[in-house]
């Protein structure tokens, strides 16, 4: 609908765009578990008090950002959205309101897990209480993010639209999940190595 549309402004003022990502989030879990999505209603509400922001945020995508000032001066406006935005009902807020910035800006946000992008980044499921908090690892994780991006010269020449690539930051996204994924293959492997070894 992005690619298609390219105007968010118009996709926001459609019902089915905010329904379709909140049904997403649904299939990502964010229903279950201990997590718990606000109403449609609060969701839809919560974006369209937010348009203006958003709007703005629309016209930058993370690989095009030439300074890390001008990210911050981003992420300055992105801290508002995030604290703001009305997604998660249980505490934690950074992994709903990531995802959910993503499918709003998907050029520019990254979306994060607790699995794979706080291990890629921190070793663990990194847990802060709190929106600004949150925002502090979301703020960080943009920052590394838009370092790699742009130490490995990545671009919209890479996205080619199979299966999940979609955009820059899915592509990192996308790298990150397989490289926690290889390193978990890995782990498993040298164990059970290590185990046959020793009987």
């Amino acid at each position: 609908m992005h690619r298609n549309i390219n105007n968010l402004e118009e996709l926001i003022n459609r019902e089915d765009f905010l329904e379709k990502i909140y049904r997403t989030l649904e299939l990502f879990n964010m229903n279950q578990r201990g997590a718990e999505l606000v109403s449609l209603a609060d969701f839809a509400d919560s974006i369209l008090q937010l348009q203006g922001e958003l709007i703005e945020l629309y016209r930058y995508k993370i690989h095009s950002l030439g300074t890390q000032t001008e990210l911050l001066r981003i992420l300055q406006i992105l801290e508002e959205v995030f604290c703001e935005l009305k997604v998660m009902k249980s505490r934690r807020r950074i992994v709903g309101e990531s995802k959910t910035l993503h499918f709003l800006l998907p050029d520019l946000v990254i979306p994060i897990d607790g699995t794979y992008t706080m291990t890629c980044f921190y070793g663990r499921n990194k847990v802060e209480n709190g929106a600004l908090r949150e925002f502090g690892t979301f703020k960080e994780i943009h920052l590394k993010s838009w370092q790699i991006i742009r130490n490995l010269n990545v671009n919209e020449a890479d996205v080619d639209g199979n299966g999940w690539n979609t955009s820059v930051p899915k592509l990192l996204d996308n790298a990150m999940v397989g490289f926690v994924k290889y390193l978990v293959t890995h782990e498993v492997n040298e164990l059970t190595n290590l185990l046959t070894n020793l009987n």
